[in-house]
């Protein structure tokens, strides 16, 4: 008779970081000053023996997964890409400087070699101390949302949610409504009863700590897991490890209060670390409430089976079924819009005069663009048309074409460096002849289907709004209609990090999430058709695509260290 074999094991991977620059809120003074909570990396192992079937699912208090940590997670561990899924809490008080990528080395000065290597060998030795400890288990399943009255979560988006034809419109004083209010939980237990670990979705930023804050902290995700694990040590259960991993949680805040003399919206209190405890705790109570009732539940059927393969998002091909039948649209290079220098209401972004100075130039790169184009007789672009892929987005760095503020000349620019550090960074680097190698951010990304009993988990390498992942979820079950398949979950920032993922509606607003969704309008409708296209081959045993990412030469990582 098969069976579940289960371990779990939890790491810490807590880095040397002193001055480094946290990874969040973009913000080059937003250093290391010492450690308030220890970051940890949680790995819970499944395996069916009897198929030779195994799954690995890994959680790291940091904010993204990047390509480089997760393809030197696989080369140490031997697993093949199926095998594991590596997300993010999210966290913006963790120390970035481990992405091989431009756009998310910038804040960093470069990539960091201490940082990347101690969460590779933390996330690396929870894996296999989790692999290593598998025993007989069951594994059950439980829902239920969140009281409506609870301060856990709020769309900071409203104006952009109530675009969507398909959902209740709200006004702002209804933020609390306008998200997924679901918390989603496996439980896993050994066969004589004892707990060995829950993992649980539920889609909130975990941004309760803000700029202001100097110290490496686990945020609300973190300090959520911290709580229930020490809840289960103080029964005498030491070796239990709690996971609590994010949702679409591109559109949900933790904040939602003003207060006198503060620049962002904060949470229940003025002070972010109260905030942040109280917003733990709610999802550690609403967590325990439901272990205890997936402990009342039929253990899920025993099936193990998942399928990985990389897909290029700047080049899809819509299939009409996403865009109301409308044929011929498609996404396209990774393009980044002012929105992004104004920030959200919980991280205000750089100055309005900033911003103004850098639309006029802007603007004047493009009419330049425009008749340059027109003398040597290229298609010329006229500037304040509705562009078919990109849309109304004002383009301040074009990560899928290695160019800022329509140029990539950028040792010719003509902004002085202290005006602002990112400026000086790219021309630096630029200087020594690489930024020309590849994009700045990643086009090829992972996306992944992993079945455990009849739930399918969909992990994702980017910020998905509420309703974008609703939109996946119904997909998903659609496709898997017949098959044994109950519900779907959205596991976000899984695997790679490509930002944020907007509705074509939410988009069109042009507010923080659709001025960072890379390959333009109809990137939602693109992950639906890869999905779609993942969901039939894993169906029908077809293999995955060969496509992967294309790695950086060993000349390019020397020139992005941080010296």
């Amino acid at each position: 008779m098969m069976s579940y074999r289960v371990g779990a094991a939890r790491i810490e991977i807590t880095p040397d970081a002193l001055g480094v620059e946290m990874l969040g809120w973009a913000d080059p003074e937003h250093t290391v000053r010492g450690t308030a909570t220890p970051l940890y990396a949680r790995a819970i192992s499944i395996s069916v023996p009897e198929e030779n079937k195994k799954l690995v699912m890994v959680c790291l208090d940091v904010c993204f997964i990047t390509e480089a940590l997760r393809l030197e997670v696989m080369a140490r561990t031997g697993f093949r890409d199926d095998e594991i899924i590596i997300s993010a809490t999210h966290t913006h008080s963790a120390p970035g400087g481990y992405s091989s990528y431009v756009l998310y080395s910038l804040n960093n000065d470069g990539f960091i070699s201490s940082i990347f290597e101690t969460y590779v060998a933390g996330t690396v030795r929870a894996i296999e101390e989790a692999s290593a400890n598998l025993k007989p288990a069951s594994i059950r399943f439980a829902e239920g949302d969140f009281p409506i009255r609870e301060p856990v979560a709020f769309n900071r988006s409203i104006r952009a949610w109530n675009r969507n034809p398909d959902v209740t419109r709200y006004s702002r004083r209804q933020r609390n409504l306008a998200v997924d209010r679901q918390m989603t939980l496996l439980r896993f237990d050994r066969d004589d009863g004892t707990p060995i670990a829950a993992w649980n979705w539920f889609p909130v930023h975990a941004t309760s700590m803000h700029r202001d804050n100097y110290k490496i902290h686990s945020d609300n995700k973190g300090m959520a897991a911290n709580e229930m694990e020490e809840a289960f040590e103080h029964e005498g259960k030491s070796a239990f490890v709690a996971v609590f991993a994010q949702g679409a949680a591109g559109d949900v805040s933790p904040n939602y209060r003003w207060f006198v003399g503060l620049r962002e919206k904060r949470g229940s209190f003025r002070r972010d670390d109260r905030s942040c405890k109280l917003n733990a705790h709610l999802q550690m109570k609403h967590a325990m409430k439901l272990f205890k009732k997936a402990g009342e539940n039929p253990a899920l059927p025993v099936k193990l089976a998942s399928f990985f393969e990389y897909e290029d998002l700047s080049s899809v091909s819509i299939d009409p079924d996403f865009v109301g039948g409308e044929a011929g649209l498609e996404t396209g290079p990774a393009e980044v819009g002012t929105p992004q220098l104004y920030g959200t209401a919980e991280g205000r972004g750089a100055s309005y005069l900033m911003i103004f100075v850098m639309k006029i130039a802007i603007r004047i790169c493009q009419l330049y663009n425009f008749f340059v184009d027109w003398y040597h007789d290229r298609e010329p672009y006229w500037p304040w048309t509705n562009h078919p892929i990109q849309g109304r987005k004002i383009t301040i760095i074009a990560p899928g074409r290695s160019e800022i503020l329509e140029t990539g000349r950028i040792d010719e620019l003509i902004f002085p460096d202290f005006l602002h550090p990112t400026i000086a960074t790219l021309r630096k680097w630029a200087k020594r002849g690489v930024l020309k190698q590849r994009p700045f951010s990643p086009q090829v990304l992972p996306i992944q289907l992993a079945q455990i009993g009849d739930l399918m988990i969909t992990a994702v390498p980017a910020e998905f709004t509420t309703v974008a992942g609703w939109r996946l979820r119904k997909t998903i079950e659609q496709e898997f209609v017949g098959q044994g398949i109950s519900r779907a979950i959205v596991q976000g920032y899984a695997n790679a990090y490509a930002s944020y993922v907007t509705t074509p509606e939410e988009y069109d607003q042009q507010s923080y999430e659709g001025g960072c969704t890379h390959f333009g309008k109809w990137t939602l409708p693109g992950y639906l058709t890869l999905f779609r296209g993942l969901c039939r081959k894993m169906i029908s045993g077809k293999p995955a695509s060969p496509l992967r990412p294309k790695l950086p030469s060993i000349q390019y990582m020397q020139a992005i260290e941080k010296k």
